[in-house]
């Protein structure tokens, strides 16, 4: 029985520096777990995830069979050999009074043939990243963080690149983020609104050829070419000379102000908010990675700063968590 995790390494999220007071900080980590029957059918029976700090025990979770059925949706466990069953986008909460330095997991199995059950053991070392650049929050006016930063964001479906990123819709007079129906595209705030770079730096990727989808219309998946990176539609990728990569996606075709390879400074227009890609409906997708490429790369958690919440206004990073109204400085 073998055991992969993805990404090797897992990268953690801790929040302490939020906008308003919280019950404690916080640390967070999403992962997904392989098992492969490498040279006897098996039936999964069980796994044990554990989180450490050092050899501290800090959380531990015990699923039996019927929970992983629930979790895949599915009532058989079996695996033959040579074959492989994932559980995935794996996610944890828990205090950040002490901080996670590896998660264990052990895989119970029912081997065909044995009458007792086996065990496969995988450990895995947990990272903070200290964020270096400044990121100056990218939009003007008023804005909702629909997905972010907790148990309910989808981003974390992409456990590698996306699962720390935020997507923000624009909020409009009447405190909603369209007006009538939304069926069209010019019904909704975030259309056409200006996205800003956060910092300065070097444009390593800019992707420009993707449509703008009808809000709620699913995309067509041969436009992706096969290349999973275009389900985030027209995007820039912005390299701040520090390991650090910040990405703008689901931007409008044509609208994009950049090209590969130019130097900006903060606060450069990049393009406007569009509805390309994997969108439900006009928005801004952002993430930090530490490389340009989304499903390659490894994300990175996102603190912001300028920007005004709950009557304050935040020159240091912090961050932003879901279902947060940000306000960006008018020019």
């Amino acid at each position: 029985m073998l055991l992969e995790c993805r990404p090797t390494k897992i990268m953690a999220a801790e929040y302490k520096s939020l906008p308003f007071p919280a019950l404690m900080p916080i640390q967070e980590v999403a992962f997904d777990l392989g098992v492969t029957a490498t040279d006897t059918p098996l039936e999964l029976a069980g796994v044990v995830i554990q989180g450490y700090n050092d050899h501290q025990l800090l959380f531990e979770q015990r699923w039996p069979a019927r929970i992983i059925r629930q979790r895949l949706g599915e009532e058989n466990l079996r695996i033959e050999r040579g074959m492989g069953l994932a559980l995935r986008s794996l996610h944890f909460q828990l205090h950040a009074y002490e901080a996670l330095t590896s998660i264990e997991l052990v895989v119970l199995a029912q081997m065909d043939g044995k009458e007792e059950l086996e065990h496969a053991t995988l450990e895995i070392p947990v990272q903070f990243h200290k964020q270096k650049t400044n990121l100056y929050f990218p939009l003007r006016g008023a804005w909702w963080a629909i997905q972010g930063s907790d148990w309910s964001d989808m981003h974390k479906q992409e456990v590698l690149t996306q699962a720390y990123a935020l997507d923000f819709a624009r909020l409009g007079p009447d405190n909603r983020t369209f007006s009538g129906r939304g069926t069209a595209l010019e019904d909704h705030y975030s259309w056409e609104q200006p996205v800003y770079a956060t910092a300065g730096g070097k444009v390593a990727v800019v992707t420009y050829d993707m449509p703008d989808l009808v809000p709620g219309v699913l995309p067509d998946p041969l436009m992706f070419r096969g290349d999973p990176r275009r389900t985030l539609g027209n995007s820039v990728a912005v390299s701040h000379g520090n390991g650090e990569f910040s990405y703008y996606a689901c931007l409008q075709q044509a609208s994009l102000a950049v090209r590969e390879g130019q130097i900006i400074k903060r606060g450069a227009l990049l393009g406007k908010v569009g509805n390309s890609g994997v969108s439900p409906g006009p928005h801004l997708h952002f993430h930090l990675a530490d490389g340009p490429h989304p499903f390659i790369d490894q994300g990175l958690p996102v603190l912001f700063s300028h920007f005004w919440a709950g009557g304050q206004f935040f020159t240091q990073p912090t961050t932003i968590p879901t279902r947060m109204i940000a306000i960006g400085e008018e020019e």
